[in-house]
C-alpha cells in the first residue's frame, strides 16, 4: 500500500519506508528512523523530526579522514568527529543538531549563549525557542518538562561532539566513532 502525507509525524509512525521527495525529486528512500538518523540532505533533515533540526551555519578551520573543525557563531572552535577529506579550510559547511543533542548542562564541549523568546510546555517535555548570539534564526532546544526556563531568560546551549555524526551523503564516521546520533553535517 501507498500512503501520500505531508504531515512528517504521519510519515513517520505509519510507514515502514518512506520516500521523501524534495519539489518532485526524491531526496532519500528509507526506513523511518534511518531518515531522522542518517538524512541524505539539509532537506531531508528539516523536514523529519518534531520540532525539526537546528541549522547552524559554519566555517571549517581544517579537515582530516579523522575529524573536522568549524568555527560556530562567536568565534568558538568545535571539533565533529568525522571524515572530512572532501571538505577545505575556508569551506562554508552547515552543522545540523538535533533540538534533544542540545543541553543548559555542564557536559558540553562547547557552548553558545543565548536569550529564550518562546517557552512551550508541553508535560513530559518542554521545548525552548531563542535567539542565539551570531546564529540566523531561531534555535530549539528539547528539555525535561520540569526545566524552570523563562522566556527573556539568558541562556548556555551546550553542544557535544561526541555526540555527532553526518549525513551520509557528505561524509562517514571517523573510524571507531561509536557516539550517537545527533549533529549531521552538511555541504551548502
Amino acid at each position: 500500500m501507498v500512503y501520500v502525507t505531508h504531515d512528517q509525524v504521519e510519515a513517520m509512525t505509519m510507514a515502514d519506508k518512506i520516500v521523501a521527495l524534495d519539489n518532485g525529486t526524491i531526496a532519500q528512500v528509507g526506513k523511518p528512523m534511518e531518515l531522522y538518523h542518517y538524512p541524505a540532505t539539509r532537506f531531508v533533515a528539516g523536514f523529519i523530526g518534531s520540532p525539526k533540526m537546528n541549522f547552524i551555519d559554519c566555517t571549517v578551520e581544517s579537515a582530516s579522514s579523522q575529524s573536522v573543525t568549524v568555527t560556530m557563531p562567536g568565534k568558538h572552535s568545535l571539533e565533529l568527529p568525522i571524515n572530512g577529506h572532501e571538505l577545505s579550510a575556508g569551506e562554508s559547511v552547515t552543522v545540523g543538531i538535533r533540538p534533544e543533542h542540545l543541553s543548559n548542562d555542564e557536559e558540553a564541549d562547547m557552548y553558545l549563549g543565548g536569550e529564550v523568546t518562546v517557552v512551550e510546555r508541553l508535560g513530559y517535555q518542554t521545548l525552548v525557542h531563542m535567539d542565539v548570539n551570531g546564529v540566523d534564526g531561531v534555535i530549539t532546544m528539547r528539555t525535561d518538562g520540569s526545566d524552570p526556563v523563562q522566556e527573556g531568560s539568558k541562556v548556555t546551549l551546550g553542544i557535544k561532539p561526541s555526540s555527532a555524526t553526518c549525513s551520509a551523503k557528505m561524509a562517514t564516521p571517523a573510524p571507531g566513532f561509536t557516539g550517537n546520533p545527533a549533529l549531521i553535517f552538511d555541504l551548502l
